[in-house]
């Protein structure tokens, strides 16, 4: 029988591919994109996602802990349904307990295991993260130091934040001084404002030579 390929099979073997360096960003937000809330789309992807977990290049596997922690943080539900599900939790047992695996990868896991497990304990449909993590606790096996997750920015994030330091920083000098010393009011660009500061600075950086 014809096996209809996966729609997310090229880009997510592309975005944990063991020739990256160092995750990329592009690509994972690529991968959220196309996910959305859309649970087909979810769960076409964690098929993919659940072979990547069990290569055997220790790199592929870390970026793909990378890829489906920026999934929870973007997408909705289903992500959830599908981090939580039997295939999911039993991929992640499978790579712990095999004794090839680096590590480094079996601390991350243990460690997202712990953390996911945390974050899904108020929703009983997703409660069977909380029993693996409970399982492996019996199992002997040992969590890092339980963290704050550090929040994955997307692209938006980080225009907003530009926009909102841009924002602050006009408001800040959007009152100016004459050579008076009387206030003055102006309206500047950010990039006027920049400019204006780095005079400023090179003014009184030779002033203070001067002296």
């Amino acid at each position: 029988m014809f096996k209809v390929p996966n729609p997310f099979d090229e880009l997510v073997k592309k975005t944990t591919s063991e020739m990256l360096t160092a995750e990329n960003w592009e690509l994972i937000m690529e991968v959220c994109d196309r996910v959305g809330t859309d649970s087909e789309r979810a769960r076409q992807c964690f098929e993919v996602i659940n072979e990547r977990m069990l290569h055997r290049n220790a790199n592929v596997v870390l970026y793909t802990v990378t890829l489906v922690q920026s999934l929870l943080e973007n997408c909705g539900q289903s992500v959830k349904q599908e981090v939580s599900s039997r295939a999911f939790t039993t991929t992640l047992t499978r790579v712990l307990n095999d004794k090839s695996v680096h590590e480094k990868v079996k601390s991350r896991i243990l460690g997202s295991i712990q953390q996911w497990a945390f974050d899904f304990r108020q929703d009983p449909t997703l409660s069977l993260m909380e029993e693996t993590y409970t399982k492996l606790r019996a199992q002997r096996f040992v969590f890092p130091p339980p963290q704050k997750p550090e929040k994955i920015s997307t692209a938006s994030d980080v225009e907003r934040q530009k926009e909102e330091d841009d924002l602050q920083l006009a408001l800040a000098l959007s009152l100016s001084t004459d050579g008076a010393g009387a206030v003055k009011q102006s309206y500047q660009t950010p990039a006027a404002i920049r400019s204006e500061i780095t005079r400023k600075q090179t003014v009184a950086s030779t002033t203070g030579l001067a002296r």
